[in-house]
């Protein structure tokens, strides 16, 4: 039955197909290799409305079609470049095989920074179809910091109510701090500052990867080529920035300042920043979002697979990740502008 659905969907593209084998399937996506005449392809399949999809697919023709180093995404025989029905979709690209791309390879992770700054600035000016359902998160921070913050509250008060669980008495520990963070953050968006660079950046029609990760990448003749795009949204560059750091300084269980220094420099060659967007950064930073999500998975019980152990070591890790990340922070404001004076320009 599955293959006969798979038959239906690949002959909407005009391609000789050989043979196809499932990658994988997990958290409503499912991806197969297609052998074709014309080389290997991904067929990914999402649980996504098509106008969703449309979005997303857009945005990864707007890319490739801006020159980034992204694999080229393919139409359909009408011209087409998603199908889907019902609350499904389909896409489907170029396979691009390369070394992997990993989180311990300074050099690699400076490359992901530059790339990532190429990435915004190829974003700029997309316009998606009239029929897609588009995405911002503009001027929208102090929505999600708030319910991340009431979540947080509540956790605290779910912990609480667990006295011999040792993830919750060592949540509780540090919870108030976060609380105070996240606090102070979502004070700092009141700022001006925050509802001008948004409208600034609103007219650039730029947008984010949101889930900014060294996974999509791998590396062709020492340069960095994205293999897909997973999803998008308009939103200040910043927010992949803050995404990406916390991902690969979460892989040290330390914020290294110096890294990233190196890394944030890395980011300003392609992409420069001015002095306003830094700050934002900061506030970004500052937001305790990686202890709010170990709480969230533990509290809803998301990941069933794993251990009591496992948990708690997350938990540790994005605590002491997090103090050293307090300490970063109180040093910021000299670091940020070492780092525009380096490279001077603005976005």
């Amino acid at each position: 039955m599955e293959k006969d659905h798979l038959q239906l969907v690949l002959n909407f593209y005009p391609l000789e197909i050989s043979d196809v084998r499932l990658i994988s399937s997990r958290s409503g996506r499912t991806t197969w290799e297609v052998d074709t005449t014309e080389g290997k392809k991904i067929l990914k399949q999402a649980s996504m409305k098509p106008e969703r999809m449309l979005f997303i697919a857009g945005a990864h023709q707007h890319l490739h079609q801006k020159g980034l180093a992204i694999t080229p995404i393919h139409e359909t025989k009408n011209g087409g470049i998603c199908i889907g029905a019902g609350s499904v979709s389909y896409v489907l690209f170029d396979k691009v095989e390369g070394n992997e791309v990993i989180y311990y390879n300074k050099e690699q992770m400076l490359k992901a920074m530059e790339f990532a700054g190429n990435f915004y600035q190829a974003s700029k000016g997309y316009v998606p179809a009239e029929e897609s359902k588009t995405r911002s998160r503009l001027g929208k921070w102090h929505k999600l910091f708030r319910w991340k913050l009431q979540e947080l509250e509540g956790n605290k008060t779910i912990a609480q109510s667990y006295p011999d669980d040792v993830f919750s008495l060592l949540f509780l520990e540090h919870v108030d701090e976060m609380i105070s963070r996240a606090q102070s953050a979502l004070t700092a968006l009141e700022e001006p500052i925050y509802t001008d660079i948004s409208r600034e950046v609103s007219s650039l029609k730029g947008f984010c990867q949101q889930d900014f990760t060294l996974a999509r990448f791998t590396e062709v003749e020492d340069a960095l080529f994205m293999k897909e795009l997973h999803s998008v949204t308009y939103d200040l560059p910043t927010r992949d920035i803050r995404i990406i750091l916390n991902k690969m300084m979460k892989k040290f269980s330390v914020w290294d300042e110096n890294l990233v220094f190196d890394l944030l420099r890395a980011y300003q060659i392609t992409n420069p920043l001015t002095e306003e967007y830094y700050r934002i950064l900061s506030i970004d930073l500052k937001f305790p979002h990686l202890f709010c999500a170990i709480a969230h998975k533990y509290f809803l019980a998301q990941k069933r697979s794993w251990s009591d152990e496992k948990y708690i070591w997350a938990l540790q890790n994005i605590i002491a990740l997090e103090e050293s990340k307090g300490n970063f922070l109180n040093r910021y404001p000299s670091i940020f502008k070492e780092i525009i004076s380096s490279n001077k320009g603005g976005i």
